[in-house]
């Protein structure tokens, strides 16, 4: 089949033709079908190659394909594919967790970051005996009802920028969970402030991303992170970072140690297992120590850390903590953001192009630093469609989403192919949107 016709084979099917609903590519009007992938490159169903700069989603750091987790896998499988059982490889992943992320103390595995999230966010509302959740407008914490809001709002129906409405980001959520959100901007210190004084009793937890990246890639403003941390010890809530897609991202302690301060309670993910589906929740034995069978606190499940998953992840591990692993990535991503804002300078497009270790964001039509969601919500829309339309033709992968980035599997060639392709594709933008 070509790609026009599995994609109506699919809609037979499958609601809409995907399995994810994110996996529908707006910029090319369907999915982005894959054969196979391989190191930094993803095949579509004609066979033909293209450098990958979505590497699902941050979750393939070290590429599609790797001999390691390939070799862990096959280990498991061969030890007879093992569920609902602990083996001596769960706790030595344990282990290893603990030795490389400041806030862990202990850990506990799970599947999908979503699920994960779920399981500690009832864990910080058992440690502080409270419901209400405080969370950063235009940060995503996975689609649990009581999490999914305000990740990415319409502005019209955001509220206040000084002080937005918590909004249900799907159909199907209860009304009656509203009261137990609240939504303040990111970088606004005032704000967050202010926010603690009027509900800082019944604040069970911050959630938060310590590096927005699913606004594109936004950092925290110098003294911010550490004001979270202040303030939730002030008040008794629980400060949770959400290191779905920050965890040995650019650090092998996460986005807490590039920022040097240490939540109470994090959750780990993507990058985590180097493509195969496991996440955690560490943090402090104080608060882990509140889950069952010790505490009071839920978390099980028949296929939580899946023998396959848990030797992946171990796998993945051995390689993050190998020495210069994060030297390299951080000179490939020097050779690459350069000679990109150089093309973003030469093509006169309006775009801003922010980073940190391998993932960035582009925010067409901007050219300011953008700070926060409100910022990051003035995109325009066509101008990105077109960009990355234009980029898959020249053979270069990007999917229609906030962040974007590399691996460890692309080499300084990938990279000058892939600016290639951007170059040509940003010149497709000047001529249908820029006057």
């Amino acid at each position: 089949m070509n790609t026009q016709e599995l994609y109506d084979f699919a809609q037979r099917f499958i609601p809409g033709g995907v399995s994810a609903s994110a996996r529908t590519n707006a910029a090319i009007g369907h999915p982005f079908y894959v054969s196979r992938g391989d190191g930094p490159y993803v095949y579509d169903q004609d066979g033909r190659e293209y450098v990958d700069l979505c590497t699902s989603h941050g979750a393939s750091l070290l590429g599609h394909n790797h001999p390691a987790i390939v070799a862990a896998v096959t280990r498991a499988l061969d030890l007879g594919i093992i569920c609902a059982y602990e083996t001596e490889h769960h706790s030595a992943l344990a282990q290893q967790v603990c030795a490389m992320v400041p806030a862990a103390e202990m850990v506990r595995f799970a599947g999908s970051g979503s699920e994960t999230m779920m399981h500690a966010l009832r864990l910080a509302r058992t440690v502080t005996g409270r419901e209400v959740v405080l969370k950063f407008e235009g940060h995503f914490h996975g689609y649990v009802d009581y999490l999914y809001y305000s990740s990415a709002p319409p502005l019209d129906g955001a509220g206040p920028a000084s002080s937005p409405r918590p909004y249900r980001q799907s159909a199907g959520m209860p009304a009656a969970l509203d009261p137990l959100v609240i939504v303040v901007p990111f970088n606004d210190p005032d704000a967050l402030e202010r926010a603690f004084a009027e509900h800082g009793s019944e604040i069970a937890t911050l959630v938060m991303e310590p590096i927005n990246y699913d606004s594109g890639c936004i950092l925290p403003e110098p003294g911010f992170v550490q004001l979270c941390q202040d303030l939730c010890r002030r008040y008794g809530a629980v400060l949770f970072f959400d290191e779905v897609l920050t965890a040995f991202r650019m650090a092998p302690g996460g986005a807490q140690s590039y920022l040097g301060v240490t939540p109470d309670l994090c959750v780990l993910g993507k990058a985590f297992g180097a493509g195969m589906p496991i996440s955690a929740i560490a943090g402090s034995r104080e608060v882990m120590l509140n889950l069952r069978p010790v505490g009071r606190s839920e978390h099980s499940g028949t296929y939580l850390a899946h023998l396959t998953t848990v030797l992946a992840a171990q796998a993945a591990l051995e390689i993050y903590n190998e020495p210069g692993f994060y030297e390299r990535l951080d000179a490939l991503g020097a050779a690459f953001y350069r000679p990109f804002q150089d093309i973003i300078d030469r093509s006169g497009v309006p775009v801003r192009l922010q980073h940190c270790g391998p993932r960035f964001g582009l925010y067409f039509g901007v050219t300011d630093p953008v700070r926060n969601y409100r910022q990051a919500a003035q995109q325009d829309e066509r101008m990105l469609l077109t960009f990355v339309a234009g980029c898959i033709r020249r053979g270069v992968y990007f999917h229609v989403s906030a962040h974007h980035g590399f691996s460890a599997a692309h080499t300084a060639q990938d990279m000058h192919r892939a600016l290639e392709g951007i170059e040509g594709a940003m010149a497709d933008v000047r001529r249908q949107h820029v006057g």
